[in-house]
């Protein structure tokens, strides 16, 4: 469940530094950050600030971003743009969701050649400035030093100045970015050189923020992008299923999902859709749910009133799974 993945972190003030933010990512190699005045404002990025500002003293607020939510049912394709986003319950902010721990509940099949990406390599010599630009629109430069692939540098890389200035060690200014080079902030990287299990590169990755693969990274974004069809048939439409969280809430997802798994395997649906409304909000909730599964030129549905939210979508889950088990015999 989604729930299970949430990471609780205390979120950042608008009057923050991102020197403050930077130490906070770098303690958790997350480079995204939820913000907050008096309630959620939205989330910080590393590669925004690196890019836009190395002044440790500068404000959390000149680089909020308002960014696609997480909830228990949508938003999971975010992820190809995103390598952490907000997750909310309801309309409440909950926590954040790292890209790489929504792919463990995927379990997703997995080509090396097709997750990995091309991305420039630079020179060591090359200026902090080169590095910024290119890193605006690639998330790993590898770092090449006598025609050999030797380092790689990332926004992880560049946050190390905005530390070390916030630590007083190292002040650059910009007129000082000229003379600082890539060679002195690069990382090492992993290397893998064959197919590896699931649980084996999502753990470097978590580890390491990106893995290189035949001279390209592999990152969550890249292995989102590229993912096979398998996952985009594994969506199922939920309208109106905004649930307060709670115990019968997990289940009543998880019948959900089961459900339409069971159904892919059987039919290779086009569309799986359930939709709940509340009938009458004051007293006993009275509900109503439309459940829809259409399969090529077919149209299966179920409906039905009542209450007890629980029993209702398993009673709709049932009258849908009579019908697919009819068209597959």
């Amino acid at each position: 469940m989604m729930y299970e993945i949430v990471l609780k972190v205390k979120p950042l003030n608008t009057e923050d530094t991102i020197g403050k933010a930077v130490s906070k990512m770098e303690e958790l190699r997350i480079d995204g950050w939820p913000v907050f005045s008096k309630e959620y404002e939205g989330m910080v990025y590393l590669r925004d600030i690196v890019a836009r500002d190395l002044d440790a003293n500068a404000k959390v607020k000149n680089f909020v971003k308002d960014v696609p939510h997480l909830t228990e049912t949508e938003g999971g394709e975010n992820f190809k743009n995103y390598s952490v986003l907000p997750f909310f319950a309801g309309n409440s902010f909950s926590g954040i969701i790292p890209a790489i721990d929504f792919l463990k509940t995927l379990n997703p099949e997995i080509d090396l050649n097709k997750i990995c990406e091309k991305t420039e390599i630079i020179s060591g010599d090359e200026t902090i400035g080169v590095a910024r630009n290119l890193l605006l629109e690639k998330e790993v430069l590898l770092v090449s030093e006598k025609d050999k692939i030797t380092h790689a540098v990332d926004c992880f890389s560049l946050g190390k100045i905005i530390k070390t200035k916030r630590d007083r060690i190292l002040a650059p200014d910009k007129q000082e970015e000229k003379e600082i080079r890539v060679i002195d902030f690069v990382r090492d990287f992993v290397e893998i050189e064959s197919e590896i299990k699931n649980e084996e590169l999502f753990k470097l990755i978590k580890e390491n923020g990106f893995v290189v693969y035949k001279n390209k990274i592999i990152t969550p974004k890249t292995i989102f992008r590229n993912l096979n069809k398998r996952e985009k048939e594994t969506k199922i439409e939920l309208v109106g299923f905004d649930l307060e969280e709670g115990i019968y809430t997990d289940i009543i997802y998880k019948n959900l999902k089961n459900f339409a798994k069971k159904v892919q395997k059987i039919l290779k649906p086009i569309e799986i859709k359930f939709h709940l409304k509340k009938l009458r909000k004051t007293g006993k909730t009275l509900y109503k749910i439309d459940g829809r599964v259409i399969v090529g030129g077919k149209v299966l549905e179920a409906r039905i009133t009542g209450y007890g939210l629980h029993d209702l979508v398993q009673e709709v889950i049932d009258k849908l799974e009579r019908q697919v088990r009819k068209i597959k015999h």
